[in-house]
């Protein structure tokens, strides 16, 4: 009886594997860090927190000089009131910092959050190509250790994004 489990289990596993063997599989892969760099949304994304950047630092200039002429007019003045102006001097620092990080931070966030919108835009547009075209499987190129280029659809998924972008 236990030989007949034995068979019976062991059939049930080679049938399968020889239907699939047998059918045709279309695979295909994605360089999904060459789609993201080349993507339009990308590009504009970039543009404008680079733009906000620049912004920022402008205003974190300002109060860098600002806290450098402070500073410099330390050393005119009298020992009580140097030591009054310089608790003064370093509270400017510490809020110096504090905004200086409290940029970046929401400047890294903002760009996370776009980033997560492109990955989402390229996730989607391979899953409808995939179905429009009848793949089976497409995988990123980073986890392919080979695989003929005729079957690296990166470009295709790039100019439907770019072209679904535009509209």
């Amino acid at each position: 009886m236990k030989k007949f489990f034995l068979c019976l289990a062991i059939l049930g596993l080679i049938v399968p594997f020889n239907t699939f063997a047998n059918s045709d599989i279309k695979i295909g892969y994605v360089n999904v860090f060459d789609v993201f760099d080349k993507y339009s949304k990308t590009k504009e994304y970039d543009d404008a927190l680079e733009t906000v950047k620049d912004k920022k630092e402008v205003t974190l200039n300002k109060k860098k000089d600002e806290i450098e002429k402070m500073q410099s007019k330390l050393s005119l003045l009298k020992p009580q009131e140097q030591e009054e102006k310089q608790a003064e001097v370093a509270a400017e620092i510490e809020s110096y910092r504090n905004l200086e990080r409290e940029i970046y931070i929401d400047l890294k966030k903002d760009r996370d959050e776009k980033m997560k919108e492109i990955l989402e835009d390229i996730n989607l547009v391979v899953k409808d190509y995939a179905k429009k075209n009848k793949f089976d499987l497409i995988i990123n190129e980073n986890a392919v250790l080979y695989g003929e280029k005729i079957m690296d659809i990166s470009s295709d998924i790039l100019k439907i994004m770019n072209e679904r972008y535009k509209k």
